[in-house]
């Protein structure tokens, strides 16, 4: 089997092409910018092919020769900076989100393949109605990243119903593993050095988190069961809550740091008002969930796929930090 993953060279990506070639006789074709490269080693195996290209351009993905038999993975998108860019959001998110998938499309169509795997995210969902969140939950998302995931969906839709497209889209939580940073980065500066973490509200929610490497699964098992074009949330299971996770957290690695309780709709509201000024350390994506239950409902792909989760919120985070200081200290070693 052969799979062309959109946006490979990204941290799912990578993964993903690790589980491919665990696999006798599948092949990846990984496409991804430029200068995707340029950050990220590029692996030298005859399996693995690279292409350099920007999937919202029309005619971009003419470079590859695509059959029929081919899965297209779509793990395409930008990421969630704060304000970054500062205006016209929604545009910067819908470029990659809509013109990508209809170049993805307009490519599958002309070589008459039909298998797709769209990764969404959970964030298309908004403010939780049931706990833990099923995959026909309303879609009411609080900003431009979630909007353009679902307009991305909608697109899929009318071609999944009408049978023209074998789709599968799977909605993760947060994304975890070695070498993830993002906004975690500033929680484990917080704990390098021993200084206070606060958390935004009581931190009596739950925080669902899941690993990479059971993302890169789940997209390997819908390919082999034919792209079923269903929705599927991916998290892990059991999760603690957000204190009962960060206290275990602190205490594994060591740092002197302590939790602070705050008042959500103060910090909330505060974090509204830097927002509006373009000055707020988080986006409303990220701050406007932190002290809601955001954990989602994953039977479906339990019954479906007979994919169930393999690590832990706890050991996903530690993973992440172990794998941050070891960056650090490479660095160190490197400017030594």
């Amino acid at each position: 089997m052969r799979h062309i993953l959109i946006g490979g060279h990204g941290f799912l990506g990578r993964e993903l092409v690790r589980q491919i070639l665990a696999r006798p006789g599948d092949s990846a074709v990984v496409v991804d910018l430029a200068q995707a490269y340029d950050i990220q080693k590029k692996l030298d195996d005859p399996r693995v092919s690279y292409v350099a290209a920007d999937v919202s351009v029309p005619g971009s993905l003419d470079v590859i020769e695509v059959t029929p038999e081919d899965v297209f993975h779509h793990l395409a998108s930008r990421l969630i900076i704060p304000n970054r860019p500062r205006f016209e959001r929604d545009a910067y998110f819908r470029v990659c989100a809509i013109d990508g998938t209809r170049e993805i499309l307009r490519c599958m169509k002309a070589a008459d393949t039909t298998s797709l795997i769209f990764w969404s995210t959970d964030m298309v969902y908004g403010p939780a109605l049931t706990i833990p969140r099923p995959e026909d939950h309303p879609r009411h998302p609080f900003g431009p990243y979630g909007r353009s995931k679902v307009a991305a969906e909608d697109l899929l839709e009318p071609l999944r119903l009408s049978g023209e497209l074998s789709c599968t889209i799977f909605r993760p939580r947060l994304i975890l593993g070695p070498g993830r940073l993002g906004i975690l980065e500033v929680l484990f500066k917080l704990i390098d050095k021993g200084w206070p973490v606060p958390l935004i509200g009581p931190g009596d929610n739950r925080f669902q988190f899941v690993s990479v490497a059971d993302c890169a699964r789940a997209s390997l098992m819908a390919a082999d069961a034919g792209c079923p074009s269903a929705t599927f949330n991916l998290g892990s299971a059991d999760s603690p809550t957000v204190h009962e996770l960060m206290t275990e957290f602190i205490a594994r690695s060591g740092s002197q740091s302590r939790l602070l309780r705050t008042p959500g709709r103060l910090i909330k509201g505060l974090l509204r008002g830097l927002n509006l000024v373009k000055i707020s350390p988080l986006d409303p994506e990220q701050f406007e969930i932190a002290d809601l239950e955001v954990s989602l409902d994953i039977t479906a792909a339990e019954k479906e796929l007979g994919w169930v989760p393999t690590e832990s919120d706890t050991a996903l985070l530690c993973a992440a930090y172990d794998s941050y200081k070891a960056s650090q200290g490479n660095a160190v070693k490197n400017a030594i």
